[in-house]
């Protein structure tokens, strides 16, 4: 079962959000709706483990975050 995506994993920095867990970082430009670039690190890996986060949750968090980062 994968674990739970939730925004306080992230680290909100001035052009990139990290998912702490997975060490999966999204690039974006100021003022933009959408991710400039994706390096997914470890989300996505392992399916059968416990301690898993899917990518498509890792992904609908960050777009969310991003979302309400004043432009």
């Amino acid at each position: 079962m994968p674990m739970p995506v939730v925004p306080n994993q992230f680290e909100v920095g001035k052009n990139k959000l990290v998912h702490k867990p997975t060490r999966a970082s999204f690039s974006f430009d100021k003022g933009k709706t959408n991710f400039k670039s994706v390096d997914w690190g470890s989300a996505g890996g392992e399916p059968a483990t416990d301690r898993s986060y899917r990518k498509e949750d890792v992904m609908r968090v960050a777009q969310q975050i991003l979302d309400r980062i004043p432009r």
